[in-house]
């Protein structure tokens, strides 16, 4: 008798989560592809379509609705487009949605397989940082199992499945330190698009590989780390560590210190949140350390990466600043990206966006209505800021 395989829907499915998932060896021996979902990568969708047969594929730009049917045709797949379809085919239930669509682009769907879904394996950072009040609820999130995708974060869902709660004392994320670790503060003003994109270790999108650079990906983390695991984030340090070798660790008040090794691979990280350690194990590549030769680790430069404490600011006032260090940082990065502004231009605008939220009192984050018009106000505010650095 053959065994039911559950089945898997992904959010993002040409961008690089989405693309590791769909490389994890034999993933179709264990699940079902349900749904794939993507932006603007109709060639890409179109190929993963004809590899995996989904029921459904779903197109964010519905301009692109007839080429993509036209590719399909034939097949069964269900094809459709535009951000409705997309909530709709999420709305249907399933086994496992894997949210890994970038950007606060990615909040009303991952929001939306909550209580569709058995599982959420989660890469979407915004989701989190924006929304997390709502995500842990157990009054809103009552049958649905949140396992983070980010290789820092389940690392630290992993080891803190082997720790004892009351001998926790802190957890530790790593940081690369990205392109720009032994870059001087003064000379930052100056680097391009392109310098930024050089990262040391790992291959990422855009929009994340500059996220690294200015480690706003890190304080992005922070956040998160604090909602995923329900601790302060005083209880968080952050470590640079360049090799990506470390994923995270946790120290004990027993004195000892645990930690996760793996090479930098995100289909490990993907594989574990979909399947879970112990089971449907994948032929991955482990560590040698007496290869790599040497482990380097130093504290994150608060000068040369503010962005870092300033996620620990946003922490402190509350929910709104949440909102807008993640809204105003993705207009920074994108405007940053398109070469509107400088690099160290993007800090500045996440730090003079704090201090208005700041001021923002007493407001209504109680339901995804009312943070994404917030979101939308904190990026118009980020857009207002940025015309004025271009006529300066």
């Amino acid at each position: 008798m053959k065994n039911y395989k559950k089945e898997l829907s992904i959010l993002g499915s040409t961008g690089s989560i989405g693309r590791n998932a769909l490389a994890i060896p034999s993933i179709c021996d264990d699940l079902s592809i349900h749904a794939l979902i993507a932006g603007e990568n109709i060639n890409l969708l179109t190929e993963q379509s004809l590899s995996f047969r989904p029921k459904y594929v779903v197109i964010s730009n519905k301009e692109k609705y007839t080429e993509l049917k036209s590719n399909l045709f034939g097949t069964g797949v269900k094809v459709k487009s535009g951000h409705e379809d997309i909530i709709d085919v999420i709305s249907k239930t399933t086994d496992i949605v894997l949210s890994a669509i970038s950007g606060s682009a990615g909040i009303e769907p991952t929001f939306t397989a909550l209580n569709n879904s058995e599982k959420l394996a989660i890469a979407n950072k915004e989701s989190i940082v924006t929304c997390g009040h709502l995500l842990f609820n157990k009054n809103i999130n009552t049958k649905t199992e949140i396992i983070p995708v980010d290789s820092e974060h389940n690392a630290i869902f992993n080891l803190l499945k082997k720790t004892e709660q009351n001998n926790l004392k802190k957890i530790i994320l790593t940081a690369s330190g990205g392109p720009f670790l032994n870059t001087a503060p003064e000379q930052l003003k100056n680097v391009t698009v392109e310098d930024a994109l050089k990262h040391p270790t790992w291959n990422m999108g855009k929009k994340i590989t500059i996220d690294s650079a200015t480690m706003i990906n890190k304080g992005l983390e922070v956040i998160e780390a604090s909602y995923l695991f329900g601790i302060d984030h005083s209880k968080i340090s952050v470590i640079v560590h360049p090799e990506s070798i470390i994923h995270g660790m946790v120290s004990l008040n027993d004195g000892t210190t645990n930690a996760l090794l793996a090479i930098p691979d995100m289909r490990i990280p993907i594989a574990n949140a979909l399947f879970g350690a112990d089971e449907n194990a994948r032929e991955f590549i482990n560590i040698d350390l007496s290869e790599i030769g040497r482990l380097t680790f130093s504290k994150p430069d608060n000068t040369r990466f503010p962005a870092l404490e300033m996620a620990r600011d946003a922490l402190n006032i509350g929910t709104q600043a949440l909102i807008a260090y993640n809204a105003v940082s993705e207009v920074a990065v994108q405007n940053f990206i398109l070469k509107k502004i400088s690099f160290s231009d993007i800090n500045n605008i996440i730090k003079k966006s704090l201090l208005y939220a700041k001021t923002l009192k007493n407001m209504d984050v109680s339901n995804l209505y009312n943070i994404l018009s917030l979101d939308e106000h904190f990026r118009c505010y980020a857009s207002d800021i940025i015309k004025e650095i271009m006529v300066a």
